[in-house]
């Protein structure tokens, strides 16, 4: 069962971060500290500010060291936004830029 990220952040919160995990997933081929470690790393990786986030480099350093202390995630980005009423959640400029409701913004390339 796929769980959203305000459940995921939830049940991170509440220590209770190994219920997310799928039963078919078998605890022997899994192990939970590596599966807990997974999912600390994946919430560092989405967070609320860039400038909070790993770099790539620092998630696999992460990922190959299981001695490497883990800085606490805080709350990931986009999980409480929700659209002002009576506003367009996007747009697209005439450049064929993108601009999401959450001040994201996504370009279009096209060849002349």
């Amino acid at each position: 069962m796929s769980k959203d990220m305000k459940t995921v952040w939830s049940l991170w919160k509440e220590g209770q971060t190994l219920d997310m995990v799928d039963s078919a997933v078998s605890r022997d081929s899994c192990p939970a500290p590596e599966v807990l470690r997974c999912i600390h790393i994946g919430l560092l990786c989405v967070q609320e500010f860039a400038t909070d986030r790993p770099t790539m480099s620092d998630v696999a350093f992460m990922l190959c060291n299981e001695s490497a202390t883990l800085p606490s995630p805080k709350q990931p980005a986009y999980i409480f936004r929700r659209p002002v009423a009576g506003t367009d959640s996007s747009s697209t400029s005439a450049g064929g830029t993108s601009t999401l409701g959450n001040d994201v913004t996504i370009t279009t390339i096209q060849g002349r």
